[in-house]
Order: structure tokens, then sequence, then C-alpha cells
């Protein structure tokens, strides 16, 4: 039993890691609390339902047309919304705001098409490994996997490459981006289009597992922003770190509680982190450093 809620958690908070680094890409750049992710998150749950339930079309084109299609939205999010409102210099309550009204616009616009009922992406009974007691589903497996493969992609990028160099400095120092001769609405744009690719696959993956419905990104969104304050603002790893750690918490609190207690689990995990450790798990090993030297 323990050892299946271990597992449980831990693939839990890999479908929260992948909403939470895209989440954390976008605020740790840029500054804007992108509460519209939660939308962007539900569209991509219906836009790959659209290509591989309505009209049927082969698993991956489904998934890797979804993932340009939101990667693009994302982009126009900034283009439309944000990047008029920061040239006006509007505050980030303004920009706070606008993302709310945003993201109630995409769901109202969902709900429409869609209606609200639940969506079942996959109605096939899932192929299930076992170890022992342990039961694991294939999707469970894939999204271990695809977490595990995606960090280590961007961990290479952002510690390696230039872009990753760029994307750092632009979150510590935007001016200093402008003086090195580099465009920051290029860097702006690239953010905006990953962290919303990012919060495409694990909407298309958790939607295979328990399908949709118009309200799922209220949820992600959520878990997402809460693992990033857990796990340290301004860390893009520990935006991978809270949310592991929050799926553990949760999965651990569910067995002894109930599952309808989830969000309120999350939200009391939420208030302990703020009184105790408001600079987040690795926003306090920073500052450790930073006293000892």
């Amino acid at each position: 039993m323990i050892i299946q809620l271990l597992l449980n958690g831990l693939i839990t908070g890999c479908a929260y890691a992948l909403v939470a680094l895209g989440f954390a890409f976008i605020y740790n750049t840029t500054r804007t609390f992108h509460f519209a992710h939660g939308a962007v998150y539900t569209l991509s749950a219906y836009i790959f339902y659209t290509f591989y339930n309505l009209l049927n079309w082969p698993l991956f084109p489904s998934i890797i047309l979804t993932l340009g299609l939101i990667a693009l939205s994302g982009i126009l999010i900034d283009e439309i919304i944000y990047t008029p409102l920061v040239k006006q210099g509007a505050s980030l309550f303004i920009q706070l705001l606008s993302s709310l009204g945003l993201y109630i616009v995409i769901i109202n616009f969902i709900s429409m098409i869609f209606q609200s009922e639940t969506k079942i992406l996959n109605p096939n009974i899932q192929p299930t490994y076992s170890l022992g007691t342990v039961i694991l589903t294939r999707i469970q497996v894939i999204t271990a996997i695809s977490f595990i493969g995606i960090f280590c992609v961007l961990v290479v990028i952002l510690r390696k490459t230039s872009l990753g160099k760029t994307i750092r400095a632009m979150r510590d120092n935007p001016d200093l981006v402008s003086a090195m001769g580099i465009n920051p609405q290029n860097v702006r744009r690239i953010v905006f289009a990953l962290g919303s690719a990012l919060a495409a696959v694990s909407a298309i993956l958790t939607g295979l597992d328990v399908g949709i419905d118009p309200h799922i990104g209220m949820v992600a969104f959520l878990n997402g922003a809460v693992a990033v304050i857990i796990g340290g603002v301004g860390f893009f790893e520990g935006a991978a770190l809270g949310a592991i750690l929050l799926g553990l918490l949760q999965s651990f609190a569910i067995w002894k509680i109930s599952a309808r207690w989830q969000d309120s689990i999350t939200f009391l995990i939420l208030i302990l982190f703020l009184l105790f450790c408001a600079e987040g798990i690795l926003g306090k090993r920073r500052r450790a450093e930073e006293v000892k030297v």
C-alpha cells in the first residue's frame, strides 16, 4: 500500500511538474502572473480532443499539431494582452486581472462549443504493469518518463546553451539583455511558447488518463502555482521539486482523509509554506549560502 501511494504521488507530481515548469518559465522570466496558463491547459486538451477523437487523426500527429498550436497561442496571448500592458506601464495587478479575464473568456468559449460534460479521450481499457502488489497504467508510466525526459532536456538547455543563458539573464536583469543587443520580446515569445507547450503535454497525458472537462485547467494551474511557491520562486528546478513534493503530500493525505479534500490539502500546504518557509525550498538554500558567504 505504501509503495503504491508513493508511486501514485510521484506520478501525480510529474504531471503537476510539467504545468509548474511552464508557469515558472513564464513568471520567472517575464514576471507575468500568467493566470490564463490554466486556460491554455484546458484549451490544449480540447484541441487534442478535436483532432484525436472528433477528426480521428492518429495519436502522434494529433499531439504534434496540438503542441504547435498551443505554442502559437502562448505567443499570441503575450503579444495581444501582456506586451501592450507592459508598454503602457500597467501595474502587475492590472496584468493579473487581465489574465484572469482572459481565462474566463477562454473557458466560457470552450464550454459554449463543447458543453460542460466530461469527455473521455481514451475509452479503451488501459494496459497495466504489475510488480507484486504495485499496479501502474501505461499512461502513468508514460507521464513519468515524459517528465524525466523533458526535465533533463530543459536543464541542459538552461545550463549549457546560449538560449538558456539568455533566459536566465532576462530573469535576473532584463535591462542587461537589451544592452547585449538581444531583443527581449523575442525571449518573451520563446518563453511563452515553451511554457504553453509544457502545459499542453500535461493536459494531453492527464486527459488520456482521466478525461477532460472545461474546468480541469483551474485545478492544474493552482497545483502548478503552489508547486512553484513551494519549490522557490525564481528557480526553474524548484518548480519540479515543489510539484513532486506536492504530489506525494496529497497522495498520503488523501490516503488518511478523503479525495474530496484534495484542494483543501493543497492550500493548507501552501499556507504552511508561506508561514514557515515563504522563500521556498531552494530559496531557503540560497539564503543560507548567501549568509555563509
